[in-house]
């Protein structure tokens, strides 16, 4: 099949009327469609000087995007000298100047007696090519034709077809949000620490499927190796809630949660989030950890293309409900403890997370004498102080910053370790 491409350019470029234009003009150049719909591209064929053409044949290549088109095939080839049809190849030398259509096939007609396209009158329909449209396409694009190779003396012209989405593109929301978390935080630097990420902890895909998100957000070793003030630290979670209801999930994504607070894109690393498909309009904005309390804008915001910048870190960003950030000098922390996952922190009593640090430990596979002691190292929600190991007991042990918050909230009167702290972030019932 490659061989006969290669004889076919090969062919064409024996001598042919000097000042002949080889003209190929697409049958519709102008289609709406939707996903799903199989559209048919036809190239019709002509040739000036002489009208009728006497060539050697032809070379052509069929450019699409292969994020937009689905190449199915050629239907009813112009049989007079037809040469197979090359499989789908990538576009690597931009012919046909277009850097969105980077794919294409060749179609190719020979004939060496150059009395091509024979007794045809032309114009002359050279066959059907059909693509499918993709799934989630919108916008406009184009499949394009350029010659592989024009015989000498002559030209090749083209016209495109145009396919643009009969649906209008959906509004693209843009937020900058940041937020620190206290676990993790060191006051001296106003930063906080990325032991995970030092550790090789930080898994390259979302660890939020547990909490019933479905995202497939991925990051990269690249983005994993990035040190200093824009080092991740860890997941995070973020979602977008109506503003009629503030239990209400609407739309949620996943990021990474830098040093210095920013919250970026997984893929890209920018420090700007896109919801796509989402209609401007307001929401409110949660942030959320695995085991700190979540945060949730005490107001909905308005939220467009345009980014919208929520820092809760700053103390005058109003919280939601009560305010039970923790503050460490002028930064307010997302408090640490919530190892269980159930929106409160406890140290004693029924489902404490105390217990969830302790439980750990003790049935971890190396800890086979069970001891209170033991280090486990890796990437745990009863890590707490996010350093890369789960310890009950000893220096930079995971219980303290959960007793401190415990002892120190506000409403603990009595400074009792059975006192529940409760998370502000309304619970939702849906996870999207």
């Amino acid at each position: 099949m490659k061989h006969s491409v290669r004889l076919a350019t090969a062919l064409l470029s024996l001598a042919m009327p000097v000042h002949a234009t080889q003209i190929i003009t697409p049958a519709k150049t102008s289609l709406a469609v939707s996903s799903g719909d199989v559209v048919a591209f036809v190239p019709v064929y002509r040739v000036t000087a002489p009208e009728n053409g006497l060539e050697t044949g032809l070379g052509l290549r069929v450019h699409f995007n292969a994020s937009a088109l689905q190449f199915n095939g050629v239907s009813s080839p112009f049989a007079y000298g037809v040469q197979p049809v090359s499989e789908v190849m990538v576009d690597t030398g931009n012919f046909d100047a277009d850097s969105t259509t980077d794919r294409y096939v060749i179609l190719a007609w020979v004939d060496i007696t150059a009395q091509w396209p024979g007794t045809d009158a032309l114009p002359l329909t050279l066959g059907t090519l059909s693509f499918s449209v993709k799934s989630g396409f919108t916008g406009t694009t184009y499949v394009r034709t350029s010659a592989t190779d024009t015989a000498a003396g002559t030209a090749f012209q083209s016209t495109p077809m145009q396919l643009a989405s009969a649906v209008a593109p959906p509004s693209e929301l843009k937020l900058q949000l940041k937020g620190l978390l206290q676990g993790a935080y060191v006051s001296a630097t106003g930063l906080m620490r990325d032991d995970l990420r030092a550790a090789g902890l930080i898994p390259t895909a979302q660890p939020y499927a547990a909490w019933g998100y479905a995202g497939k957000e991925t990051t990269t070793s690249a983005q994993l190796a990035t040190t200093g003030a824009n080092a991740p630290v860890d997941w995070v979670l973020v979602e977008l809630r109506d503003t009629a209801d503030a239990k209400k999930l609407l739309v949620s994504k996943v990021g990474l949660l830098q040093r210095d607070g920013d919250v970026v894109d997984a893929a890209t690393d920018s420090n700007t989030l896109s919801f796509a498909g989402v209609t401007a309009g307001n929401y409110y904005v949660a942030l959320r950890h695995r085991n700190h309390l979540g945060l949730l804008s005490a107001k909905s915001l308005s939220l467009s293309a345009t980014p919208t910048v929520l820092d809760f870190s700053q103390a005058t960003t109003q919280i939601y409900g009560k305010d039970v950030r923790i503050a460490q000098g002028s930064a307010r922390l997302l408090p640490t403890g919530d190892a269980n996952h159930d929106n409160k922190l406890i140290a004693d009593g029924p489902d404490n997370d105390k217990n969830a640090v302790l439980g750990t430990v003790l049935t971890a596979p190396d800890n086979s004498g069970a001891y209170t002691n033991f280090q486990l190292e890796g990437y745990d929600a009863s890590d707490l102080n996010l350093d890369g190991k789960t310890l009950y007991v000893g220096p930079d042990n995971d219980v303290n910053a959960l007793l401190g918050n415990i002892l120190l909230a506000p409403d603990n009167t009595t400074t009792s370790t059975n006192y529940i702290l409760p998370g502000s972030l309304p619970e939702s019932g849906n996870t999207p």
